[in-house]
């Protein structure tokens, strides 16, 4: 039996960038996402005509039109190493707060930054999270594993895992992070395997928990520079373990505005929830434009399993 893939949604693309608003005037496209009170909440990187990034609102009831969009950004640079811009949001909800990792670039290169915010129009900012060396595409586990906060980000072309006792430990880790980056190979969860992700990987939304294991859609972008969508599977208690992992991709650039665009041939996730039994998955086009597909859930865990 083949592979479920992700269905695009017919009305894509979902979110683009509006005539008049110069913040997002370059782009709109990679949206984190969450469901909370009956709806869902997107949070997505905007970039103005300089190049610089910010993060933008919206919300919808039934996954693809939008209810809500902010007129304004809810969280831009405020600091030396957010220079270039806020990137690539991803949410996770825990204990009733929204914590918000995203990528803080300055001319220093990619770092991973948090915030949080209870209503998504303010925010406060914790500074960086992780090693002083180009890092990104980190997520938080939506609850502790075996007592601690965990967290998945990339180092080199590779995922890795690291473990905190708070969140205020997470933000105060400088000296665990310089022993930490000595040996990060030991805290490896994903490296590229197949030809379509040959060059690198990189989480996309925050792990799901499901019945069956930690579900992690992530991108792998081949030595053609493609960007492309797969899945694994993380065992609840130990999640360095590999439990099924997609042999080809899940969803790839086809459509116009996946192929052509500010970066073409590229198809990001950055956010995913599951509704009303189906995987919802949202991803950037092309760097330009937000889109949205799905699989239902129950089959899609049951082909990923069946890959391994």
């Amino acid at each position: 039996m083949a592979l479920s893939k992700l269905i695009r949604f017919g009305g894509n693309p979902i979110i683009a960038p509006r005539p008049g608003q110069d913040w997002e005037a370059f782009g709109a496209f990679n949206p984190g996402a969450v469901y909370a009170g009956r709806e869902i909440h997107l949070l997505y990187r905007a970039v103005d005509t300089k190049r610089i990034s910010r993060l933008g609102y919206t919300r919808t009831l039934n996954g693809t039109e939008i209810s809500f969009r902010s007129s304004a950004p809810v969280l831009e640079p405020s600091s030396d190493w957010e220079e270039f811009g806020c990137e690539d949001p991803r949410i996770t909800p825990f204990n009733g707060t929204f914590y918000v990792t995203y990528t803080a670039f300055s001319r220093q290169g990619p770092r991973i930054a948090l915030a949080s915010t209870k209503d998504f129009l303010h925010f406060d900012k914790h500074g960086l999270i992780g090693p002083d060396r180009n890092d990104k595409d980190c997520v938080i586990f939506p609850e502790r594993i075996k007592g601690r906060i965990a967290i998945l980000h990339r180092l080199q072309a590779k995922v890795q895992i690291a473990y905190f006792e708070s969140f205020e430990a997470v933000n105060s880790s400088r000296e665990f992070w310089k022993e930490y980056v000595k040996c990060f190979d030991d805290y490896e969860v994903l490296r590229p395997k197949f030809p379509w992700e040959a060059r690198k990987v990189g989480v996309g939304p925050p792990p799901i928990k499901t019945e069956r294991g930690w579900l992690v859609i992530y991108h792998g972008v081949s030595k053609e520079r493609v960007y492309r969508v797969g899945a694994i599977l993380l065992d609840l208690d130990e999640p360095t373990k590999v439990l099924a992992r997609t042999r080809e991709p899940i969803l790839e650039p086809e459509m116009e505005f996946e192929k052509q665009g500010v970066v073409p041939n590229v198809v990001f996730p950055n956010g995913a929830i599951i509704q009303d039994g189906e995987l919802l998955t949202y991803y950037g086009g092309a760097d330009r434009v937000c889109c949205a597909a799905s699989a239902p859930i129950d089959e899609f865990l049951d082909d990923l399993e069946r890959e391994t």
